[in-house]
């Protein structure tokens, strides 16, 4: 485990000079060691299914506020995942600027994306490129395992653009990177793949950085593509490609162009289910030391939505674009009123948008309003569902239409049609004694003598919100299995 500290101090820099040219960094590691024994952001998804290998490195050096001109010494780290395997490699390198609205590092592309792509050699890198995930409460990298992050030093995150820009640096110019006394041997966090194709990635906060990124011209040659989701934008530099990806909720985005597509999803929130039920189980292990109960999706009843749908599909587009030029399909934008709000139809679902099955084809109510974030998620009753689709193959029949339109016009991959058709296939709770759907347990009947009759009631829309949820959740996961 490295050692080396780096003092604070301020110093002027020549703005015209730092526009010029990224410097290497100083790249140590694998780091090991610490309280902890592993690194933040371990990752919950099997990496030996995949052959992949999970690293961290420090890295630091000189960086600069490029808008003062001032420069001042630091220490981060990046946590890097590739293929086993050079062969498996892709060339393509998603580099996550990790957001800290929660005081801590949390992913937002690899939830919902990771073993996509695990699956097609994409390699990943998550960034630690501001202050509030470095130090200094007890979430931070510093606050959560001292021992381990005690190099870190960060000077504040008017130098967290060149921080990221400098991480870019030591992916794709590894040759470069500085050593120090203590460690005199070079590192390549590549591990002797060649970086290719950069793909810089942020969401909700980090969006924000990342646009600032784009139009302060901080991308210096580094980036090849910019993947921005949950916010962002309004972009005034396209340079380089950009494509977006928000929720329902966040307003109207910026026309397509030739190097630029934006996708709106209807029914989907700002931290959804997909995203956030990976997360809650990451803080489990690494915050509570133990499974706990999810009170925010009890009371909340977080949104569905198919966010991951959307991201995989995506990724696939992000690789063709790599391979021959060609940017994402445009899609309907979300329609919306005179204030700017997403237009509802009959069951209060919004108006336009990408649009996956549970949405086009819905069994429940999905949207952005509700809990500030997480939006909400509400089960409908069994008549209801049936009032839409007579029988259960009706609505199946529905579900496989809608999907396989998805795929063709590119908004899909066909492994998540596939997946959404087992889903749609297990989901038949209204039409008989009820089923567990979108849950740990979702293809086990509620046929028991005590499964059946709270699956059924579960479906009732006068429980209180969040208690539909739990219910559902406890007869699937708890009732089901006990075989009741």
């Amino acid at each position: 485990m490295r050692k080396l500290g780096m003092a604070v101090a301020i110093a002027i820099a020549l703005p015209g000079a730092a526009y010029a040219q990224v410097p290497n960094p100083t790249v140590e590691g694998p780091i090991e060691g610490g309280v902890r024994g592993y690194p933040w952001n371990k990752s919950l998804f099997d990496l030996d299914k995949y052959d992949y290998t999970e690293r961290e490195y420090f890295f630091g050096g000189t960086a600069t506020n490029l808008t003062a001109g001032v420069s001042a010494p630091y220490e981060s780290r990046m946590l890097v995942r590739l293929p086993r395997d050079p062969k498996d490699f892709t060339g393509t390198v998603t580099v996550e600027w990790l957001n800290v609205t929660g005081q801590n590092d949390l992913e937002t592309v690899w939830p919902p994306a990771g073993e996509w792509m695990m699956k097609h050699g994409v390699g990943y890198v998550g960034v630690s490129a501001q202050l509030a995930g470095v130090c200094c409460g007890p979430t931070t990298l510093k606050g959560w395992d001292a021992a381990r992050y005690a190099p870190l030093v960060h000077p504040g995150d008017e130098f967290s653009f060149d921080i990221f820009s400098q991480a870019i640096e030591a992916l794709s110019d590894p040759a470069h990177n500085k050593t120090t006394i203590g460690s005199p041997a070079q590192v390549d966090p590549m591990l002797g793949m060649e970086a290719e194709n950069i793909v810089a990635n942020g969401a909700s906060q980090s969006a924000g950085r990342l646009t600032t990124h784009v139009n302060d011209d901080y991308n210096r040659g580094g980036i090849d593509l910019y993947v921005i989701t949950r916010g962002g934008g309004p972009y005034e530099d396209f340079s380089t490609p950009i494509f977006q990806l928000n929720e329902e909720g966040l307003g109207e985005l910026q026309p397509d162009s030739d190097s630029y597509r934006a996708w709106e999803e209807a029914g989907t929130a700002h931290a959804p289910a997909a995203w956030w039920n990976y997360v809650w189980r990451q803080l489990q292990r690494d915050h509570v030391g133990a499974p706990a109960p999810d009170a925010l999706n009890v009371g909340c009843s977080v949104n569905r939505g198919s966010v991951d749908y959307s991201a995989r599909a995506l990724a696939l587009w992000t690789e063709r674009y790599f391979e021959d030029g060609t940017l994402p399909p445009s899609v309907p934008r979300i329609e919306r009123d005179e204030n700017g709000d997403p237009v509802r139809d009959e069951h209060g679902l919004a108006v336009g948008g990408i649009r996956h099955p549970f949405i086009q084809v819905p069994v429940a109510y999905n949207s952005a309003e509700g809990c500030p974030l997480w939006g909400q998620y509400r089960s409908w009753s069994a008549e209801k569902i049936k009032s839409i689709y007579p029988t259960h193959a009706a609505y199946l029949d529905e579900v496989r239409r809608w999907t396989a339109r998805e795929v063709r016009r590119g908004w899909m991959i066909r492994a998540d049609r596939r997946d959404a058709i087992r889903k749609a296939r297990a989901f038949d709770g209204p039409w008989v004694a009820g089923s567990c759907y979108d849950t740990y347990n979702e293809m086990a009947n509620e046929t028991g003598p005590l499964s059946g009759p709270i699956g059924q009631n579960s479906f009732d829309p006068a429980l209180p919100l969040g208690t539909q949820s739990a219910l559902r959740e406890a007869n699937c996961n708890v009732v089901v299995p006990l075989g009741l």
